[in-house]
Order: C-alpha cells, then sequence, then structure tokens
C-alpha cells in the first residue's frame, strides 16, 4: 500500500513539476503581484533553447509598448524579453492612479527584484535601462551586484538634467533674495520649481505625458523620487566587466560629455563596452530600434570584442559599428 500511495504522490510532484516548467516557457501578459499592495504589469516572451533573456527598464515616460520594435529585433533572434510597467508608468499607472505622492527610486529596485523572483527567472540577469530606466538599472545593480551579469545603460539618468537644474536653483536664488522669510526649505522649493518645469515643458518636448490624464503628474512623482539619486556614488558596485554604455550623439537632454564624466568615474575593471550612436537621438530604441538591439544581442551573446573596456562608433544606417580598425556589422535601420 505505502509503495502505490509513493508512487501516486511521485506522479502527481511531476505532475506540479512539469506544470510549473511550462508556465515559465510560455509567453505572459498581465499584472504579477510583487507585494501584498502591489502589482506591475507584465509583457514576457520567453527565450528560445540556447538564446539568453533581457530585463527592460522603462525610460521616464515610456510604457511598454515604446519597446516595441527593439523588442520585436530581439525575439526575431530567438531572445527572451521580460519587459514592465514600473509604479508610475503605463498599465501599472492606470491601476492605480492618481499618484500623488513621490516614488522613491529604492522602491522600484524592490520591486524589480521581487518582480523577477515572482517569474521564476535565474540570473545573473542582463539589465537594459534607457534614460531613468538606466538609473533604476544602476540602482538595482548597486544592491544586487551579484544578481546582474550585464548592465545596459543607454543614455541612463546619471545626475538631474543641467538646464533644468540650474533653472530651478535660479529661482530658489531669486526666491532667497525677494522673499527672505519664505519658510520653505530648499528642498521643498526644488521640488515645488521641479513641478512647474514639468508641467511647463514636458506636454511640448515629450507629448506622450498628455495621453491619459495621471501620467504628467506620475511623471514629475518619478523624477521627484530620483533625483537625488547619484549613480556615480555607487560605481564600486558594478561587477567586472559587465557595464556597457550607449550615448546618443544627438541627444537632446544629456550632453554627451556628463556620460563620458560617468563612465571616467567607473572602475576601469568594470567597464565592457562604450557605444557612442551617431544619428540618434535621446530615445534610441525608438530611433534606431534595429541597431541598439543588434547591439545588446551581441553584448547578451557575449562577442568577446564587447567585454574590453573599448570605444566604438555606431552608424545605424550602414548597420556598422567600429572600434580602430575593426568593424563589426550589426542590424541595420
Amino acid at each position: 500500500m505505502k509503495s502505490v500511495l509513493l508512487a501516486v504522490f511521485v506522479a502527481v510532484s511531476a505532475l506540479f513539476v512539469s506544470i510549473e516548467s511550462l508556465a515559465q516557457a510560455e509567453a505572459f501578459k498581465g499584472f504579477v503581484a510583487v507585494s501584498a499592495q502591489r502589482e506591475l504589469f507584465v509583457d514576457y516572451v520567453p527565450a528560445e533553447k540556447g538564446q539568453p533573456t533581457v530585463v527592460l527598464v522603462n525610460g521616464l515616460t515610456y510604457s511598454t509598448r515604446q519597446w516595441n520594435n527593439f523588442v520585436d529585433a530581439l525575439t526575431n533572434k530567438g531572445v527572451g524579453v521580460l519587459r514592465y510597467d514600473p509604479f508610475g508608468q503605463g498599465q501599472t499607472l492606470l491601476k492605480y492612479a492618481p499618484i500623488v505622492a513621490p516614488i522613491p527610486y529604492k522602491d522600484q529596485v524592490q520591486d524589480l527584484k521581487a518582480l523577477l523572483e515572482k517569474m521564476k527567472l535565474k540570473g545573473p540577469f542582463n539589465i537594459v535601462g534607457l534614460s531613468y530606466g538606466g538609473g533604476i538599472a544602476a540602482g538595482f545593480t548597486a544592491a544586487y551586484p551579484n544578481l546582474v551579469k550585464n548592465l545596459v545603460m543607454m543614455a541612463p539618468f546619471t545626475r538631474p538634467l543641467d538646464g533644468q537644474d540650474t533653472w530651478i536653483k535660479s529661482q530658489i536664488w531669486a526666491t532667497r533674495q525677494i522673499f527672505p522669510f519664505n519658510k520653505m526649505t530648499d528642498d521643498e522649493l526644488y521640488d515645488y520649481y521641479l513641478h512647474q518645469i514639468i508641467y511647463a515643458t514636458y506636454p511640448q518636448a515629450e507629448p506622450v505625458v498628455l495621453e491619459n490624464p495621471f501620467k504628467l503628474e506620475a511623471t514629475f512623482r518619478l523624477v521627484q523620487g530620483i533625483r537625488k539619486f547619484r549613480p556615480v556614488d555607487v560605481t564600486a558596485a558594478i561587477p567586472a566587466k559587465s557595464l556597457h554604455l550607449m550615448i546618443a550623439r544627438q541627444d537632446q537632454y544629456i550632453n554627451t560629455s556628463v556620460l563620458d564624466e560617468y563612465w571616467d568615474a567607473v572602475p576601469a575593471d568594470s567597464r565592457a563596452s562604450r557605444l557612442y550612436i551617431n544619428g540618434s537621438e535621446h530615445k534610441m530604441v525608438e530611433a534606431v530600434p534595429n541597431f541598439t538591439a543588434a547591439w545588446v544581442y551581441e553584448i547578451v551573446s557575449e562577442n568577446k570584442k564587447l567585454f574590453a573596456g573599448r570605444d566604438f562608433e555606431g552608424y545605424p544606417f550602414r548597420g556598422e559599428v567600429r572600434t580602430g580598425d575593426e568593424s563589426i556589422q550589426v542590424g541595420r535601420e
């Protein structure tokens, strides 16, 4: 009798294991609970056998759909892709709107950690972050360096935008001169003027912030929650030969020199590759999706040329990347 029961137990256990394995191997689109209080919208495509998986972290005004062309170029190669809407973005924003409090970057880091655990994905991970997402990816790497295989930072947040930051500080100075008895702290004044400049300029610069009634305020709350974070202060945590920095030559928001300063602050042992992309603006995964996807594929496929800390010049419309006399052919736009 015991042997029969044991056989039944083994068979049932095997059934549950096979069901769980199947679930991990299937595409998924929907909400995943990362805590008792929060769910995140997820769009997951599993990797084909022998292919890597990348985890995408949204830019400031992004949702999962802005990655569509970039993701298509990767999945066509069999690469697995996990993209999601963090708190304050996309479908997750709509689930919890309105959001009227700062969204701390550390909360975003913890949510990403919980999401990877819930999805039962095996690390170390290939984390790809654009702009704001680059800052979150840096924060995740600092918190969990053992979970990161490749940290791909695309035009990343490394400090507040220079023009915006300078204007805000000038307004704080003027306020102190004109209203010397104003009781607001410098931090409170900074957020006050940050709120103003986002509402005044982002609808023209980033019209997507008007796609629903909640997005503009949520964008302010995202910026409010990351503005004090300095990725340059946590570069020592970046694993060896893992940082891949991608810089758009025609970036309208972040000057090349800002990202070069960040690269120079990264320990030499942590630098893997720095790519300058000619003919691309800030949101490179929309401007040149095939090219950027092809470069990420070279990274996650472990092209040895991309792990020696070298500089590269990319030419998307030729589908070419050059370093010295060497050339690498990648996806052409």
